[in-house]
């Protein structure tokens, strides 16, 4: 006699919840057998269902059928046999509340002949059962042996694997374990990172850059000559501040890249100007620091509601052999805060557009907003479309040598129905960048 069975006979005696908790997942690693759910199994009327699921998804009732010190004597399996019959009457029996089940699952600690458990199986029939098993103790006993239930033998019947039986059990398990072990670290890692982005969420913006990759180098594309813009749109105003219209372009090109290498010099003589723009309801705290002193509204007029400032502008070396174009708006506090800002969190849902002379965006392969230290938003070129666009739609500042006919003007919009990109910071977690 094995030691599965021996314990099987008087290890769980009197301890009817653990006999129906080992006989539900001894069921829950056969085929066919679903949704799995224990009935009262700490006592009381059950209505003949100990276990109830689905098998081949029809509706069944499982009973446990234990006996205390289990031997095969006539006594125990004329006790099982009544048991049976009992059970399957009570999963049978009309209610109102409860539903007639398709198959009559019977498992027990005794041991049933051939013939016994025919019989049993041919009354279940009889009754209407279309699918009627028995698990009686040698059932259990070869379940229990073999690597699917090594794990509840040892839960309930307290049997260590020896050494070939964990060889088997990894065997057999080693890779699902791995997979289980690394979704649970995934899961983990997954819920900090989202803590990590709500708690940061909440910080002000201190930047704000728009990344452009072209598919070749700007000479080749356009001869260093082109022009930029990310406009930005908050659904709901941050103290005032309703968005940012910020890019940049070029201001003299001077030098091909020969010259430049003849000259045996690595920086370039050719230059560029970077803008930023915030649109600004008038008369809020953001728009305060602005009320007073000569500014540059090159939208609107002083009838407008809405104003567009200039509250950011730069000069610097133009690289026409580069093929990435970086757009910074806002900058770090220094005492104070020196450009209107907003919480991380505030850009959810905003709208994004881009607008650009044609040259570059006929060249356009990638782009990306990055803000706070993560990646809010990553365009390939099959998620937008060019259309023609307008001069009147860009936010050209004075010192820009841009007008209407210095070329063709391009707006990009998201490629499928809608108008406007969309920064979902809420439903994914964006990736973080830390952003030099």
């Amino acid at each position: 006699m094995s030691e599965t069975d021996r314990r099987l006979k008087d290890q769980l005696n009197a301890n009817q919840a653990k006999r129906e908790r080992m006989c539900l997942e001894i069921l829950s690693v056969q085929q066919d057998y679903t949704d799995l759910l224990p009935r009262l199994p700490k006592g009381g009327p059950d209505g003949g269902r100990d276990i109830q699921g689905f098998h081949r998804g029809e509706l069944f009732f499982g009973a446990v059928g234990f006996v205390n010190d289990a031997t095969d004597t006539d006594e125990h399996r004329s006790q099982i046999q009544r048991k049976f019959g009992d059970d399957l009457d009570n999963a049978l029996k009309p209610k109102e509340d409860k539903p007639i089940p398709k198959g009559f699952v019977f498992l027990t600690n005794v041991g049933l002949t051939p013939t016994i458990i025919a019989d049993l199986q041919r009354a279940a029939y009889g009754r209407g059962i279309s699918h009627c098993e028995i698990f009686d103790r040698e059932r259990l006993r070869i379940i229990l042996d073999s690597n699917r239930g090594y794990a509840t033998r040892f839960r309930y019947l307290d049997i260590s694997l020896n050494d070939a039986e964990q060889k088997d059990f990894f065997s057999a398990w080693a890779d699902g374990i791995t997979t289980l072990i690394g979704a649970g670290i995934k899961g983990i890692d997954q819920t900090t990172k989202k803590i990590q982005f709500l708690l940061e969420s909440q910080l002000l913006l201190d930047h704000l850059v728009t990344v452009v990759k072209l598919d070749a180098p700007l000479w080749d594309v356009c001869k260093g000559e082109f022009f930029f813009q990310t406009m930005l749109s908050l659904r709901v105003h941050a103290q005032g501040l309703m968005g940012f219209y910020f890019g940049g372009g070029t201001d003299k090109i001077v030098e091909t890249p020969e010259e430049q290498k003849n000259r045996q010099r690595e920086w370039s003589e050719n230059s560029q100007y970077n803008f930023g723009f915030s649109w600004i309801i008038p008369d809020t705290e953001q728009h305060l620091p602005y009320k007073e002193g000569k500014l540059e509204h090159p939208k609107g007029d002083a009838e407008d509601r809405m104003e567009h400032i200039k509250t950011a502008g730069s000069h610097g070396m133009l690289d026409v052999q580069q093929d990435v174009l970086r757009f910074t708006m806002l900058s770090e506090p220094f005492l104070d805060r020196f450009q209107p800002t907003c919480k991380l969190l505030e850009l959810e849902r905003s709208m994004v557009l881009f607008d650009c002379s044609k040259e570059i965006a006929e060249h356009i392969s990638e782009i990306k907003i990055f803000g706070g230290g993560y990646e809010l938003l990553k365009l390939g070129r099959g998620e937008f479309r060019l259309e023609n666009g307008s001069f009147d739609r860009l936010t050209v500042p004075r010192e820009g040598k841009h007008e209407a006919d210095s070329h063709e003007w391009i707006t990009i919009r998201p490629s499928g129905l809608n108008s406007a990109f969309s920064m979902e910071l809420m439903h994914t977690t964006p990736k973080r960048y830390d952003w030099n």
